[in-house]
C-alpha cells in the first residue's frame, strides 16, 4: 500500500473515532473503530473482555466486565459484514471482515446490542 494510502485510511480511521463522541447513556463511553484487530491493551483477545463476531453470532453472548473496562468487538468471519449496534443508541459501527470496534462502558448496568444485518445476532455486556 502506497504512502498516501496509509495515511488516508489513517485519517478516515481518525474522523471515524472522533466523530463518536458522546456518552449515549453509558456515561462518557469511549468507542473506538479500527480496520485490524488490535492486539495490545485492554480488551485483546484472553483479557476476559473480547468478543468474538463469527458464524453469524457474538461470543460469548453475554459478557461480565467492570465499569470502565472497555470491549473489544471483532469480525472474524471471512467475508460477511456485521455491525455492533447498541439497542439504546449508544454506538452503531459497521464491521467488515477483520474489523475492530472498542468501546469502554463507564456505568453499571446491562446492555443489549445486535447485528442490523442479521437481526438473529444479539449479545449483552453486563458492567458492575
Amino acid at each position: 500500500m502506497g504512502r498516501t494510502r496509509i495515511a488516508f485510511t489513517l485519517f478516515a480511521a481518525a474522523v471515524l473515532a472522533a466523530g463518536c463522541g458522546g456518552s449515549g447513556g453509558y456515561g462518557g463511553g469511549s468507542p473506538t473503530t479500527t480496520a485490524a484487530p488490535t492486539t495490545s491493551g485492554a480488551g485483546t483477545p484472553g483479557s476476559g473482555t473480547a468478543v468474538a463476531i463469527d458464524n453469524f453470532a457474538f461470543s460469548p453472548a453475554t459478557l461480565k466486565v467492570t465499569v470502565g473496562q472497555q470491549v473489544t468487538w471483532t469480525n472474524k468471519q471471512q467475508g460477511v459484514a456485521h455491525t455492533v449496534t447498541d439497542d439504546g443508541g449508544a454506538f452503531d459501527h459497521p464491521m467488515p471482515s477483520g474489523a475492530t470496534f472498542l468501546f469502554t462502558f463507564a456505568k453499571a448496568g446491562t446492555f443489549a446490542y445486535h447485528c442490523k444485518i442479521h437481526p438473529s445476532m444479539h449479545g449483552t455486556i453486563v458492567a458492575s
